[in-house]
């Protein structure tokens, strides 16, 4: 993996090419998700100890995996719980 970066919503919509017709609930499924994995960026940039950087990679890299998973899911046409109550 490159040095991971933080990433907008936006910016992930794009970069997966989420249809407009698909993109409120792509939102709904990962904003908590993408936020957690930007979190472990920050600690990411400020870890000095590689062992625990890897640990974040790693972290981050699964965050990538169930952010992508839902997505799939959601343009498949299966339904996908979020975090949110409303």
């Amino acid at each position: 993996m490159d040095i991971p970066i933080q990433i907008t919503i936006e910016e992930y919509l794009e970069a997966e090419q989420v249809a407009p017709d698909k993109k409120e609930k792509v939102i709904l499924a990962i904003t908590d998700t993408l936020y957690q994995r930007n979190q472990k960026v920050i600690e990411f940039e400020k870890e000095k100890d590689p062992a625990k950087r890897e640990q974040y990679l790693r972290s981050i890299e699964e965050y990538d995996a169930i952010m992508d998973n839902r997505v799939k899911q959601i343009i498949d046409g299966h339904a996908v719980d979020h975090n949110y109550e409303f």
